[in-house]
């Protein structure tokens, strides 16, 4: 390569990552009752071809260290029989500033003053269902340049062939879908085909229109076939292709497929998290089968030790792991840490929230002092919920990295009793006419949790909001049965959940919400679960937080603590 070529692709690499992509959305519902296939989700791409006939889209450039929200759109709902029911469109697929549009859902019976026989406009149109006279109209691709138009359906009594007995089927990311013709259903669009992902795969064909003989065919790209009168039903596009689904004829539609996003850069050295991480070609590629999160991160040659996901800012190397490990240095440096243990699990009645896990970092302390050897990590386990029915939960577990212990979270407390002692303390129980003491949290990991309380029957009782690494556990209240709210966790390490894509907002720790016989509490920023209350269960912790569960209900199971996590970070 030039001199001038080799200085363009070192600065292009400094500024950010180029990345290919395909982007299909959901696909739509097929129609019941004399109903046209569904539309397939628009499809946008950088590879082999896209959708609409149009030319290649643009690569994307992304920033390094930078978090790009996924979304995959979910297919849409196939009409309802009996009755007439067009199919729903589906979801749109996002990534970055690219959107793919929800394919038009297909029509359903109509008599001649209604338009519920005409099909939806979406990223390829939904096919025509079939009216009593007159032509119903397929729905457009909207916008332009993601898919085709669904068929027409024409009906005439006068003409036994055609009437309401055949429908039009949706269109497809590569071509319309297909009007009905004398005693035949219209068939799905044709779906593109593009190797972005190291293997030629078709996506967003069409679903097919029904027929009182047989059902029209789906497009190629997993598009569903339609009904038949008195069966077989309708078929659901296939997931992750952002295919239609089948128009049905005395039945339901069929559902549309869920679509996809797949991410693709040059080179075999991973420069991103997010998604299902293959490489093929030359290419590292980022499959995306449902909503997540692609995270940049800079170039990880040159890292002076192995062990959990490394990623870079530039200034710093970053090791984090999210389950137990090794760090193995390939020489002596000094580390910063985070070091957070597993939240603290709920009981089954009335109960507190559990308490964060231990809290743990050098940021504002001393850094440790590593050499060349291998150093195990632990990640401490959540606390389990404890089962409905009276039943305690237990305390987190702790996490280890070198000299650096941090303590499980304390247990959310059940009915009348105390909180559990942790890294953070767990909130008391829920009472009546009385209080209930919370847990204590260790200095310098946590808070202590807060006190439950109430009054009279189990709708007044109020469990304490298990304790967090930044704050003190809510009490309960005392009348009206509100549960207290978990403590919020910490964010001193929030260059370390940028860098490293972890955390929750850059908090980690939050205590979990206390049960309420009224209104359940939140749980503390970091991850603390949700409390229970008469109509609703609690949540979990969020996994590699150290988040306390939410507190059990009257016939709930507790919940569960997140899990720990370390990360050890250190200079390039």
């Amino acid at each position: 390569m030039p001199i001038l070529g080799i200085i363009a692709s070192a600065i292009t690499g400094r500024l950010g990552i180029v990345v290919d992509y395909l982007v299909v959305a959901g696909g739509a519902g097929g129609g019941s009752w004399q109903g046209g296939g569904g539309g397939a989700g628009g499809l946008r791409s950088t590879v082999t071809a896209t959708g609409g006939g149009g030319a290649l889209e643009t690569p994307l450039t992304v920033a390094l260290n930078t978090s790009y929200t996924v979304t995959v759109g979910a297919g849409g709902i196939g009409g309802v029989y009996p009755g007439a029911q067009k199919g729903t469109n589906g979801n749109n697929s996002v990534f970055s500033t690219i959107t793919s549009t929800g394919g038009g859902g297909g029509g359903s019976y109509g008599n001649p003053s209604t338009t519920s026989a005409d099909g939806e406009s979406g990223g390829s149109g939904g096919g025509a269902g079939g009216r009593e006279s007159g032509n119903s109209t397929g729905g457009s691709a909207s916008p332009s340049g993601q898919g085709f138009g669904g068929g027409t359906t024409f009906n005439a009594f006068a003409n036994s062939g055609l009437g309401v007995w055949y429908t039009a089927g949706g269109g497809g990311a590569g071509a319309v879908g297909g009007n009905n013709a004398s005693g035949l259903a219209g068939n799905g669009g044709n779906g593109v085909a593009t190797s972005i992902s190291g293997t030629s795969t078709t996506y967003a064909g069409g679903g097919g229109g029904n027929g009182s003989v047989a059902g029209g065919a789906g497009g190629t790209g997993g598009g569903g076939t339609g009904g038949k009168q008195g069966g077989p039903a309708p078929t659901a596009g296939t997931i992750n292709l952002g295919a239609g689904g089948g128009g049905g004829w005395d039945s339901s539609g069929g559902a549309g497929g869920a679509g996809i996003v797949i991410a693709r850069y040059s080179g075999t050295v991973q420069k991103a998290q997010g998604g299902v991480v293959t490489t093929s070609g030359g290419n590292t590629i980022h499959t995306f089968n449902s909503s997540g999160t692609f995270y940049t991160n800079a170039s990880t040659a040159g890292a002076k030790a192995t062990g959990g996901t490394i990623t870079s800012d530039g200034v710093y190397f970053y090791h984090t792991f999210l389950s137990s490990g090794t760090f193995t240095p390939n020489q002596s440096f000094n580390a910063d840490y985070l070091v957070v243990a597993g939240g603290g699990g709920s009981g089954g009645s009335a109960c507190g929230g559990g308490g964060a896990g231990g809290y743990k970092t050098s940021i504002g302390g001393s850094q440790l002092s590593l050499t060349a050897q291998a150093y195990t990590v632990t990640i401490g386990a959540g606390g389990v919920g404890g089962v409905a029915g009276n039943n305690g939960g237990a305390s987190g577990n702790n996490s280890v990295f070198s000299t650096i212990t941090s303590t499980g979270g304390g247990i959310g407390a059940l009915f009348g009793a105390t909180g559990g002692n942790g890294g953070s303390g767990g909130g008391g129980g829920g009472n009546s006419g009385s209080s209930s003491a919370a847990g204590t949290g260790n200095s310098g990991e946590g808070n202590n949790g807060g006190i439950g309380q109430g009054t009279g029957g189990t709708v007044g009782r109020a469990g304490g909001g298990g304790g967090g690494a930044g704050a003190v556990g809510s009490a309960g209240s005392l009348t009206g049965g509100i549960g207290g709210n978990g403590g919020i966790g910490l964010n001193t390490n929030s260059t370390f959940a940028t860098a490293t894509g972890t955390g929750v907002n850059g908090y980690y720790a939050g205590g979990g919400g206390g049960w309420g016989g009224t209104v359940g509490a939140v749980g503390g920023t970091g991850g603390g679960g949700l409390g229970a209350t008469l109509s609703g269960n609690p949540t979990n912790g969020t996994a590699n937080t150290g988040g306390g569960g939410g507190g059990g209900g009257a016939d709930t199971t507790g919940g569960t603590g997140g899990s720990g996590i370390v990360i050890v970070r250190y200079a390039i």
